[in-house]
């Protein structure tokens, strides 16, 4: 994998652009923009475009990915893909916030790539608009979705947007507020209801159905949602849901991109920097990746030529990322925690968090990884170790704790698993979720409390004191350890993770 990198540009606000006269980004100065700034903006007249696509959840990490990727194709002189422009769609109070934003500036986005030396920015053109919010019903959504010019609708929903049983990780048509939509077929008020509703309409119609396409950070996103709708379907209509399961696709995706929350900071640089005023500017590392399964029914635009991945099967991806990237994430928190990091990166700085992480990383972690294709593991380390050094990102340590009872056995407990069956070693790994335990006792090295940090905080946070006395208490958790935590060589090895760190503190448990 190769980081890709425009040429640098330093941007300034040019001296003749005073405080009185900044201006709120719209298409109205966007000819003043192109004349005094060197910004990248739109290659292309958006009133020349029509929508192919409705993305749900306008999210920061959407416009950072998906939308940049589309305003690049659209921006191609010979692409020829002026009908894959986006509408922007949401169901919640937080999206109808964002579209009276992105309202005021014509739909366009401020995307500003930042690394230690580099920085550039450019405005992305390819949300066209952005449906109005209007709930309960949620009419303007669905008459979008009806239009047969629309061959795609995508998600940005978070895992919990997907209704998944914490159990099996498959659809759970027990939760209230499927219960709710499944009183009420013909008034559907969640995203799976309302493209359920949309297909038999298309369907009966004689429309064609559109492709749904994931675009989560979940392994396998496109089951996810597939199992969503289809499951949903199937309570409602057997024969329509077969319908849907032989007639729509639903491509898997692995999506890439660190992309932190907007905040004053980053509005007032835009002011200062370029001279205009973007009320929800998105700030990212230079870095992206998205590789998707061809599984497109109703047709797609042509992203493998702006560095799009089509491969026939994305599992490989996912578990490289899985393990590779979130695993690191995982692994250096809870250390960066006790010793009060801030972020990310400050983590990375650390002389001996860094040195263990690449121990558990190339010893441990990698190991346990089958072959992907044209891809070499230890380079895509690198490339992370890279990324995580970003200081302009500063992904927060506090963000990457949190949730640790759903992290832990996606990302740190299958190659504990794998190296105890293998016979590799897991002594990394078992520090790692030591950590994870001293953590949840509530306390830094220096005695500072930690706020409560987890939806399961003081379940966690009492299991964790007792696990001082007996380590055993902590493993007995079988929702997260599973098997795992009755295997003498892992109980072993945890067990002595979790003394060296009470009794020597982290830094000395990560040089044992």
């Amino acid at each position: 994998v190769e980081l890709a990198m425009l040429k640098y540009v330093k941007k300034r606000r040019p001296e003749s652009i005073s405080e009185e006269r900044v201006e709120p980004l719209s298409d109205t100065i966007l000819q003043d923009i192109q004349n005094q700034l060197t910004l990248n903006t739109p290659a292309y007249d958006r009133n020349q475009l029509t929508a192919g696509i409705i993305h749900i959840g306008v999210g920061n990490f959407h416009r950072a990915h998906q939308a940049s990727y589309l305003d690049d194709l659209i921006g191609l002189a010979d692409s020829y893909s002026n009908e894959w422009a986006i509408l922007g769609a949401g169901i919640m109070p937080f999206d109808a916030a964002k579209r009276e934003i992105l309202e005021k500036q014509d739909w366009l986005t401020t995307l500003v790539e930042r690394q230690a030396d580099y920085v550039s920015a450019r405005l992305i053109g390819s949300m066209i608009d952005f449906i109005p919010v209007e709930p309960p019903n949620h009419d303007p959504l669905k008459a979008a979705l009806m239009n047969p010019a629309i061959k795609i609708v995508s998600l940005t929903l978070t895992e919990g947007g997907y209704f998944l049983n914490d159990a099996t990780g498959s659809f759970d048509q027990t939760n209230s507020v499927i219960v709710e939509e499944l009183a009420n077929p013909d008034s559907p008020r969640t995203v799976f209801g309302l493209i359920v509703q949309a297909l038999r309409r298309r369907r009966d119609d004689g429309v064609g159905p559109f492709t749904v396409m994931s675009c989560d950070n979940i392994p396998h996103n496109g089951d996810v949602a597939k199992g969503a709708v289809i499951g949903l379907a199937k309570l409602w209509d057997e024969e329509l849901a077969s319908w849907i399961d032989s007639n729509v696709g639903f491509p898997n995706s692995m999506v890439d991109r660190i992309t932190p929350m907007t905040g004053d900071a980053e509005r007032q640089f835009v002011k200062e920097e370029l001279g205009y005023e973007d009320g929800a500017p998105v700030f990212c590392e230079p870095y992206k990746q998205w590789i998707l399964e061809d599984n497109f029914p109703s047709g797609r635009p042509a992203l493998e030529r702006v560095g799009v991945q089509f491969v026939p099967d994305v599992k490989p991806y996912e578990l490289m990322k899985i393990r590779i990237l979130n695993g690191a994430h995982a692994a250096l928190c809870y250390a960066a925690a006790l010793l009060e990091l801030k972020h990310v990166h400050d983590a990375m700085d650390h002389p001996v968090i860094s040195a263990f992480l690449d121990c558990v990383q190339r010893n441990e972690v990698i190991p346990s990884i089958p072959p992907v294709p044209d891809t070499d593991l230890y380079d895509y380390w690198e490339l992370i170790q890279a990324r995580f050094g970003n200081p302009m990102i500063a992904d927060s340590i506090d963000r990457i704790c949190f949730d640790g009872a759903s992290r832990q056995p996606k990302f740190i407990i299958p190659p504990v698993a794998e190296n105890l069956r293998d016979g590799r070693s897991i002594d990394g790994l078992a520090l790692v979720s030591a950590m994870w335990c001293r953590y949840c006792q509530g306390r830094a090295e220096s005695g500072r409390e930690f706020e409560p940090n987890d939806p399961t905080w003081d379940k966690l946070h009492e299991t964790a004191l007792k696990a001082a006395d007996d380590p055993t208490v902590w493993l007995n958790m079988s929702g997260i350890y599973g098997d795992v935590g009755k295997k003498a060589i892992f109980v072993k090895s945890f067990s002595a993770a979790l003394e060296s760190i009470i009794e020597d503190g982290v830094e000395l448990a990560m040089l044992k």
